[in-house]
């Protein structure tokens, strides 16, 4: 099959990038034909994409009307659908891209992703919108701003009606979490849950030592700051801990300091962005992962990372964290916004050898319902069936 695959950012920035990276790989390996459209965005990065629509100027006046229709994405993928002429296009994150390519898909097998909080997802647009959007940025809807409530009620009744429209062109959504489909269920259909895959590595097997780890943007959604104010009380059971914070994002200057406040900068190290290989080093000489999110996570990549190579995970229970975790089982589950359990469950851990390398074996073979090559077989098998309805219109 030739297959085109349509995404906002060109270069890896997130779970999407990341998951249509290995999609492509993988798709290739089978002797499928693949190529990639997306924006410009971040020219001076390395893009994995093979065509490119110009991006839209955050500070264009243009930009209200262009997030409607935008002419760069629309007049790209019209060219590309004429001269590429693809058996299957499939969709994912559309901020760059816009409702406006929607309407060139009538005569084509066409599927898409839900990534995470796309505005057109009403129950979900809180979660999309900027913390500028928000009173003390608490992400409520009785908590918005003035330009939080223009911006909800553009994305939510001019935005989301054009994209109703378009989407009558799709023929199937792709849902990486049961938590995803629920909440988009009244708004896209049909819908199927696919959970987002992994790329098993070989099991490391755990030494129990004083690391604990977090993976992830410094933003506060991600609930960082919790888990910080937990270590404090970690060091009452624990005096040698360590945190290992893996990331960088807007928070990680008031974390910093919070840190120091708490004189914690011995227990507390800020790593910075790591490359993947990098990042399966702290995987290894970790104990425990922490996912201390307050907002609601898709299914969480980290979360699947971890548990491959054998690590228990502590998340919080908020989106689809709790699909993946089986509580007491491969980790724990805890409250958002609750140091104290983050904290208790760390020692629970940390002080019973037993009942960490019971976990840990636990979290691998969790992680192995998630391989790359069953996520394969699944989008292939719907890319076919769609195809085949359309063989026999």
């Amino acid at each position: 099959m030739k297959i085109l695959h349509i995404i906002s950012a060109g270069y890896p920035c997130g779970g999407a990038e990341n998951i249509l990276i290995k999609l492509k790989d993988n798709f290739e390996n089978k002797g499928h034909e693949i190529k990639i459209l997306s924006s410009d965005l971040r020219p001076e990065l390395n893009h994995f994409s093979d065509f490119e629509f110009k991006s839209i100027n955050s500070n264009s006046p243009m930009k209200i009307l262009f997030n409607l229709f935008n002419p760069y994405s629309f007049t790209a993928l019209k060219k590309i659908l004429y001269e590429y002429k693809p058996d299957i296009v499939h969709l994912h994150t559309m901020g760059q891209i816009s409702p406006s390519v929607l309407f060139l898909l009538r005569k084509y097998p066409t599927f898409m992703t839900l990534h995470g909080p796309e505005t057109f997802i009403k129950s979900l647009v809180t979660w999309y919108l900027a913390p500028r959007c928000f009173h003390k940025e608490e992400m409520y809807e009785n908590n918005f701003t003035l330009i939080g409530r223009f911006h909800y009620f553009y994305h939510t009744y001019i935005q989301r009606y054009i994209y109703k429209l378009g989407f009558k062109n799709v023929d199937l959504f792709i849902a990486p979490s049961n938590f995803i489909k629920n909440k988009a269920i009244s708004d896209v259909n049909p819908i199927k849950t696919i959970h987002n895959p992994i790329d098993l590595p070989k099991y490391s097997a755990i030494e129990s030592n004083n690391n604990i780890l977090f993976v992830g943007r410094l933003e506060k959604v991600k609930g960082v700051r919790y888990l910080i104010e937990a270590v404090p009380l970690i060091i009452k059971k624990k005096p040698n801990i360590q945190l290992y914070i893996v990331g960088d994002g807007q928070e990680k200057d008031s974390l910093f300091k919070l840190v120091n406040d708490i004189g914690l900068s011995n227990n507390i190290h800020f790593i910075g962005w790591q490359k993947s290989d990098d990042l399966n080093r702290y995987y290894k000489t970790a104990s425990v992962i922490i996912i201390p999110s307050i907002w609601p996570e898709n299914f969480p990549t980290v979360c699947l990372e971890a548990m491959s190579i054998g690590r228990p995970v502590i998340g919080t229970r908020v989106g689809g964290i709790p699909e993946i975790i089986d509580d007491k089982v491969n980790g724990y589950i805890v409250e958002p916004k609750n140091s104290g359990q983050i904290a208790e469950k760390v020692i629970k851990l940390l002080l019973d050898k037993n009942l960490l390398k019971f976990m840990s074996k636990n979290a691998r073979i969790k992680s192995e319902k998630y391989n790359i090559n069953t996520y394969i077989t699944e989008i292939e098998e719907v890319y076919q069936d769609i195809r085949r309805k359309y063989e026999n219109k």
